[in-house]
């Protein structure tokens, strides 16, 4: 990806290429009522698994979960919500308040208001204070402490306020809860960098309530669609673990699909077919690689939104935007979509902090579509010469001496040092790294620190073993220099 709003929900409207969706005749007015919540039996439910993969669920039925019912209305620009959260505290600390996240209130969120109208803690009404100015991080104390193990149900109703347009995104269309690690709570307010939203895997399970005349596109298991009498359709999703849960609405677009892949690969596209069915050609070939080098694909199916998106691309789990501008070309669409697919492993299976150390998904990926290029039949002996030439794009921006991938978001001069580091300098030496270990063996190393991960939060300290394994050299200068770890 090469611009990114971490997000647990997007919703993109888009009608064409000018003016909002506009309602088909004689529709019914928007309703505030709300569909029930989903059943909490099927945050169980195998739908989402690749077969064989239904067991990867099993440890998530004991950590926080999420039940969601949305009604979601494009016509007026609003999402009305209603979350369910099974809190578990498995942060190992005796607790005296949980931390939410509303991330649509984040100052780089763009113009979106998030507002708690009700919330309730094990059934009574409970009382939240916000200690950023925006209104991102909310904070729930808890009557009594809440020890490690025990659990806690919050009940949150909202509303998401959004202007009208032809095409836009709405990002965490619910309160989760922040993640807790070593630094405490995490209640980051980044300005400055990439990413802004740290989130972990979880189960949720859905009922989205949408008009019927708009399409709608979801990553999870559609269970079942109900059309009322009032032009609407709830559809209800199961996701199993994920970091993300990606709603997509549009009017007059295709869809087609990518035979051969290890699963079904499907593509929804704006513009020419024949762009999208070659970008969906590229996606079934990454996802298949992928899946036999660096560990098996887990979801049911894999999608492809191939649109107009000139940052390049975005990734979430079981999903990847990559940008079909006719004008860049086959060349460019192969190296931007290996490098969406890839985040399936790195960011989606091997979660990373994607604020401290985005360098374990962004660098990888890079250095992995390297890997693709060199055992696929693209172009010649050149393609891996074509790979390189957009990442070099900025790792030649560097400035001065290069910084340690380790390097903590406030140790950034700006944005344009951020990504010549991760996106440049990163790739470049984990490329050094595979060429000094060897492809095969880097490659396994991956494959090792994906297992170990494994819907987690990896840590540098995982990616250094995974691949010290894998040789008799010893790493730990490389690392040193390079990573800032191990010194």
């Amino acid at each position: 990806m090469i611009r990114r709003c971490r997000i647990l929900l997007i919703v993109a409207f888009v009608c064409g290429a000018l003016g909002a969706l506009v309602p088909p005749p004689h529709a019914a007015q928007a309703q505030s009522d709300l569909p029930p919540l989903p059943d909490e039996a099927l945050l169980s439910d195998p739908a989402w698994a690749r077969p064989g993969f239904a067991p990867l669920a099993a440890p998530f039925l004991t950590r926080t979960r999420y039940l969601l019912a949305l009604d979601v209305d494009p016509y007026q620009g609003m999402i009305r919500g209603q979350a369910r959260i099974l809190f578990v505290n498995n942060t190992g600390a005796d607790l005296d308040r949980i931390v939410l996240r509303l991330y649509p209130n984040h100052p780089n969120h763009g113009a979106r208001q998030m507002t708690l109208d009700t919330l309730a803690l094990d059934g009574a009404p409970a009382e939240h204070t916000f200690s950023d100015a925006e209104g991102s991080v909310a904070q729930v104390r808890l009557p009594a402490s809440l020890a490690p193990g025990g659990t806690a149900t919050l009940d949150a109703a909202y509303t998401i306020r959004v202007g009208l347009s032809g095409s836009f995104y709405i990002a965490e269309p619910f309160p989760m809860v922040a993640v807790f690690d070593e630094y405490g709570w995490r209640e980051d307010v980044v300005t400055s960098g990439l990413d802004y939203a740290h989130t972990e895997s979880a189960l949720m399970a859905v009922n989205l309530r949408a008009p019927a005349a708009v399409g709608t596109w979801f990553t999870g298991a559609m269970k079942s669609a109900q059309d009322d009498d009032a032009g609407r359709t709830t559809y209800t999703v199961v996701t199993g673990p994920m970091r993300n849960f990606v709603v997509i609405q549009a009017q007059g677009w295709g869809t087609l699909d990518a035979p051969g892949g290890p699963v079904p690969v499907r593509v929804l596209y704006n513009g020419s077919e024949d762009n999208a069915r070659l970008i969906g050609t590229i996606a079934k070939d990454n996802l298949a690689w992928f899946d036999a080098n660096l560990g098996y694909y887990p979801y049911a199916e894999f999608d492809v939104v191939a649109m107009s998106f000139p940052s390049g691309g975005e990734e979430y789990p079981s999903l990847v935007f990559v940008n079909n501008d006719p004008s860049r070309g086959p060349v460019y669409w192969r190296w931007i979509t290996a490098h969406e697919v890839a985040h399936q492993w790195f960011y989606g299976i091997a979660g990373n902090d994607t604020i401290r150390r985005a360098w374990l998904d962004e660098s990888l990926v890079q250095v992995a579509g390297w890997l693709f290029y060199l055992d696929t039949y693209y172009g010649s002996p050149n393609a891996p010469d074509e790979y390189w030439s957009h990442v070099l794009t900025w790792y030649n921006r560097i400035q001065g001496p290069p910084k340690v991938l380790d390097t903590p978001p406030e140790g950034y001069a700006d944005f344009a040092d951020f990504m010549s580091t991760i996106y440049g300098g990163g790739a470049v030496y984990m490329r050094q790294l595979a060429e000094q270990i060897g492809p095969d063996a880097f490659a396994n190393g991956l494959k090792s620190y994906v297992a170990a991960v494994s819907f987690g939060i990896g840590a540098p300290r995982q990616f250094f073993d995974a691949m010290q394994a894998q040789t008799t050299q010893d790493l730990r200068p490389f690392f040193c220099e390079r990573v800032g770890i191990m010194c």
